[in-house]
């Protein structure tokens, strides 16, 4: 047995214990199912603001997050955001949208920040609340993963506490100035596939390079307001780079603004696997102005438009995940990231986490937000066939798409999404190292590397996220 072999049998012998202990000294309560909300009015209204969300001044490493843990932050290369957009039907009530360029945040933080906005006295009538994270792999640490590790890979808490306290300050700064900029207007949806704008190491069958947008057209002729969806990992400066950045969605909206004068919103899609398309040159600045460029240049020639009616429905399910990852738990246990361990009798380490999902319809256009990194066919489907696929097991192993299970192809997947979770791999397709589950990776029957496992919270991910959504569309009617 290697050093590394030894490591993971002492993980799992700690997490295994602590999930024992939890299942004798705690409960799960019942999640109550949730039912829709319903907005709708004659007119749609929005209000866009956006703040900078730099690093502050502290005694503090800041370490960026999204490749190796450890990496200290040495530089700033481009500004980075967090945007808000509130959209009503004008009347009382309305949802938020907010996104950041940060890796992500856990449910706990959101907390704070949904409990801020609903405790605001300049906000009123907030029925639903969307905080995407562009999950730039140039950001600050905001969930802990990222900070040095130790001899075996396990890294220490890489969050600055005092940058953390400026999230929670800028979100609530943003949301009371998006809504007091509310003003009538009309709202648009549509979309273009942009050829050979992704890529991956892992085999599907349609990656979906299909780029959306929602736009908000105010009746007083000013700023545009897009909402804007991709499937591609904001990554491409690479694990060598140390300056802080947003990446590709940097870009892509500072050129929208400039050509266009629209305000932008971007949310990632099902990105579990997926990169953006890498332009051939050494230099990764240039890749990321090129993904930029690329995305702005199609969203610009969108022609299919189609109005959508001021309605706004919306249903937000917290639900309970089975929690199998041994070192996700132990850095729980560690308090290297924010989570609260609920008893589990499904899972391996015998505990569970509480997250959410929010499914809503804007007029006929449907938008499910996942709080995880979800594999492109288990959102929109293809799944491999046994003779292909990493285990040799066929598709019926794995749980209905959920575009199937809500019988739209057009559904908008809204990922890393109030919360964190993970990556979620269809079963037919899920490794682990036989030796080192969740420590390291491994590579199947074909010789084909299997990294994201090891950050997923399990192989019934998919299967409870399929089975929560299942749930949700039966009450969420028409």
């Amino acid at each position: 047995m290697d050093i590394m072999d030894l490591a993971s049998s002492l993980i799992r012998g700690v997490t295994s214990g602590y999930g024992k202990k939890v299942q004798r000294e705690k409960v799960a309560p019942e999640i109550p199912a949730a039912f829709p909300v319903t907005i709708k009015g004659d007119k749609f209204r929005a209000g866009f603001a956006r703040a900078q969300i730099m690093p502050v001044a502290s005694d503090h490493t800041y370490y960026i997050a999204g490749h190796g843990s450890g990496h200290k932050m040495e530089g700033i290369l481009t500004p980075v955001y967090i945007h808000a957009a509130w959209l009503d039907c004008g009347g009382s009530e309305g949802i938020f949208w907010l996104s950041a360029d940060i890796i992500g945040l856990t449910g706990i933080e959101h907390g704070v920040i949904r409990q801020r906005i609903f405790n605001s006295n300049r906000i009123h009538g907030c029925k639903g609340i969307i905080f995407s994270c562009t999950h730039s792999h140039s950001g600050v640490d905001t969930i802990g993963y990222w900070g040095k590790p130790n001899a075996v890979s396990i890294p220490s808490d890489g969050k600055v506490p005092e940058y953390m306290d400026q999230l929670f300050d800028k979100a609530l700064e943003v949301a009371e100035a998006a809504y007091a900029a509310r003003k009538p207007g009309k709202l648009f949806t549509g979309r273009v596939t942009v050829p050979d704008s992704l890529w991956s190491k892992r085999k599907f069958e349609d990656r979906h390079e299909v780029l959306t947008r929602l736009r908000f057209v105010p009746d007083d002729g000013g700023n545009e307001v897009w909402f804007v969806n991709f499937g591609g990992h904001p990554n491409s400066l690479g694990g060598d780079n140390r300056l802080l950045s947003g990446e590709y969605p940097y870009f892509m909206r500072e050129q929208l603004k400039e050509e266009c004068g629209a305000d932008v919103i971007f949310s990632i899609g099902a990105i579990g696997g997926m990169d953006a398309a890498m332009l051939e040159t050494e230099n990764p600045l240039e890749r990321v102005k090129y993904q930029g460029k690329l995305l702005a240049d199609h969203l610009k020639q969108i022609d299919n438009d189609t109005e959508l009616s001021p309605r706004i429905k919306l249903l937000r399910q917290q639900f309970y995940l089975p929690v199998s990852n041994n070192v996700l738990t132990l850095l729980a246990i560690l308090g290297t990231m924010s989570f609260k361990a609920f008893p589990c009798k499904e899972s391996a380490t015998g505990i569970a986490m509480r997250t959410e999902m929010t499914y809503l319809t804007i007029g006929s256009q449907k938008l499910l937000a996942l709080p995880g990194e979800n594999f492109v066919n288990t959102v929109y489907g293809g799944y491999t066939d046994a003779e292909h696929s990493s285990t040799g097991m066929g598709p019926e192993v794995n749980p209905a798409p959920l575009c199937e299970i809500c019988h739209d192809p057009d559904l908008i997947a809204v990922g890393v999404t109030n919360d964190m979770t993970g990556y979620v791999v269809p079963p037919n397709d899920f490794v682990l190292n036989p030796t080192q589950p969740y420590l390291n990776g491994t590579h199947d029957r074909f010789d084909e590397n299997h990294y994201h496992e090891t950050n997923s919270m399990g192989p019934d991910t998919q299967r409870v996220i399929a089975e929560t959504f299942a749930g949700m569309v039966e009450r969420f009617g028409e």
